[in-house]
């Protein structure tokens, strides 16, 4: 989000009239110096961020999930983290996937898997089919988020649900000064070419779990390349989260 000084001259104005206009006090000086602040934050960020692998969330997982599960991963990819249950937890995994050049790669590696499209082929699975089923930084990519993430709930006796927190306030920073879409260490792409599509923050997947009476077992966040165990103030500061969920009634 680097500013230079004629970019910000040219957005000054603007921004302050508007700042006024809200009622909050603000000259060119200090609007300069949180821009410059803001820099700094962002780049201390991004060298955090190369420390830490993207797959942060697959201990955390592996974690959970107990010896001999039976385990549906939804939207694997490559069936990395499958791969890593079936070695480390001895797990009974499948894996369901639209890509077809992931799912010839989970072939080639052995995994049982099914290629179909994520919002359309869950129906052939039973009701608590598995023990655990996986949405691993993929509902904010799914049309029909909340359909999916109903069916995980249905067809596995757990549900482990990670996402991107859009309201990180790195996110936020970038929108809000910059005026444009962010772009993050968790939010790698451009406008255009994202595949996220119902992007949301950690009070919003609370919300749907509220409304739907969902039990959250735990959770945990990436907080500047450090894995936390969730608190109410990590909705500002975690870049991702992973939670552990059930329904509130399991079906017998």
């Amino acid at each position: 989000m680097s500013i230079e000084l004629e970019q910000f001259n040219n957005i000054a104005p603007g921004l302050l009239k508007g700042l006024n206009e809200l009622g909050i006090e603000a000259d060119p000086a200090s609007l300069r110096r949180l821009f410059e602040r803001a820099d700094q934050l962002q780049y201390r960020h991004r060298e955090i961020a190369k420390a830490v692998t993207t797959r942060w969330q697959d201990s955390v997982i592996a974690g959970m999930v107990p010896l001999g599960s039976s385990v549906l991963d939804i939207g694997c990819g490559d069936g990395d983290l499958l791969l890593r249950l079936a070695n480390e937890r001895q797990a009974f995994v499948q894996g369901v996937e639209r890509d077809q050049e992931a799912v010839i790669r989970c072939i080639e590696r052995g995994l049982p898997i099914c290629h179909s499209d994520l919002e359309k082929g869950l129906g052939s699975f039973q009701d608590l089919s598995f023990d655990y089923v996986i949405l691993q930084n993929t509902v904010q990519t799914l049309y029909r988020a909340l359909d999916v993430l109903r069916e995980t709930l249905r067809i596995g006796r757990f549900a482990v649900i990670s996402f991107p927190n859009f309201a990180h306030w790195l996110v936020r920073m970038v929108f809000s000064l910059g005026g444009r879409m962010p772009v993050t260490p968790a939010l790698p792409y451009d406008w255009h070419n994202t595949p996220n599509i119902h992007l949301c923050s950690i009070e919003d997947f609370l919300d749907w779990c509220r409304d739907d009476r969902v039990r959250i077992l735990s959770s945990w966040v990436l907080v500047e390349g450090k894995v936390l165990e969730y608190e109410p103030e990590h909705n500002l500061s975690a870049e991702e989260a992973v939670f552990l969920v059930k329904a509130a009634e399991e079906k017998k």
